[in-house]
């Protein structure tokens, strides 16, 4: 899974890096960065899935701490969070397949949420395709939501003014 992530995500290291962020969305821009960082260690490398549990844990922390502090809002903290999660589901291996049942239904939902896809049942490369491009469509719509915060303010307003009529 590492080398289809990395492809996936290496172009997004540096359009998050190109960004002039606004305060709040720093934090953000940081942390995604922080996870592709990971990756790209892990295939340059050769680090194994220690190293990338090690960083998950660091990441997880830090965005804990940044929700804490208000540098990152509910909706990135809750994606970003999932993104985490899902990826510690993968990189370690579940001897006996005792989380399989736990691991194929979060996968399934997740594939299902992100990209809209069924999920592939026969496992194997395919499966794990299909979980790497749904991270890396979320790492897409986390940038995307990031780079559209400034925006998102104006068009909510704009939203609630067509269904409830102007304010008076």
């Amino acid at each position: 899974m590492g080398l289809v992530m990395v492809a996936c995500l290496s172009a997004f290291s540096m359009a998050a890096l190109e960004v002039s962020p606004a305060p709040v969305a720093k934090a953000g821009y940081v942390l995604l960065d922080q996870y592709i960082k990971s990756f790209q260690e892990m295939a340059t490398h050769g680090s194994g899935s220690d190293v990338l549990e090690t960083n998950l844990q660091k990441m997880a922390a830090d965005t804990k701490t940044a929700k804490e502090k208000g540098e990152i809002d509910q909706v990135f903290y809750a994606h970003f969070s999932r993104i985490l999660a899902m990826t510690k589901l993968f990189v370690k291996p579940d001897p006996g397949n005792i989380l399989k049942p736990v691991i194929d239904r979060e996968a399934a939902n997740f594939i299902r949420d992100v990209t809209g896809e069924d999920p592939v049942t026969t496992g194997g490369e395919l499966a794990i395709g299909q979980v790497a491009n749904a991270l890396a469509e979320e790492i897409v719509n986390l940038q995307i939501y990031l780079d559209t915060l400034d925006k998102r303010v104006g068009i909510r307003q704009k939203l609630d003014e067509t269904i409830t009529g102007p304010k008076k």
